[in-house]
């Protein structure tokens, strides 16, 4: 009689255990599971804002073209912004801004310019879990 009231109090105290190891397991399993979504947006944030480091580059040195286009504006030390929405792949429903600006300079007979290109890809609403956010910063020059 004695050692059926001592299982009981055992059988109990045991799922009381294995319930709160369940309940712990659940929590980490979400917490990586969120970990691991971060992680991939962060990711698709970097790739947005390295497409828009490529697009500006395009712009100052485009294909077959002599001179640069005016996407790093027309006056030296001028920040010019350029913002669009990445329509598909990784990026979508990323907003990058570019904001380029140039220097020139003179180097005995070489002239040449700076060129400063910051590219910020970011989605979601500020404040809230969804919110991402990169920014990358480049310098070239088409010095000789």
């Amino acid at each position: 009689m004695r050692g059926r009231g001592f299982a009981t109090v055992t059988a109990v105290f045991l799922l009381v255990v294995l319930a709160a190891i369940a309940t712990y397991l659940l929590t980490v399993a979400g917490a990586q599971r969120e970990t691991a979504r971060y992680a991939v947006q962060g990711a698709r944030a970097y790739q947005a804002a390295l497409a828009g480091i490529e697009w500006a580059l395009h712009q100052i040195a485009p294909t077959g073209a002599a001179a640069p286009s005016a996407a790093c504006g027309t006056a030296p030390a001028t920040d010019v912004a350029t913002t669009f929405t990445v329509a598909a792949g990784g990026g979508a429903d990323f907003t990058v801004t570019v904001v380029c600006r140039y220097t020139e300079h003179r180097e005995r007979a070489d002239d040449y310019a700076v060129y400063e290109i910051t590219s910020t890809a970011e989605t979601g609403a500020w404040g809230s879990l969804a919110y991402v956010r990169r920014r990358i910063r480049t310098v070239v020059t088409d010095a000789p």
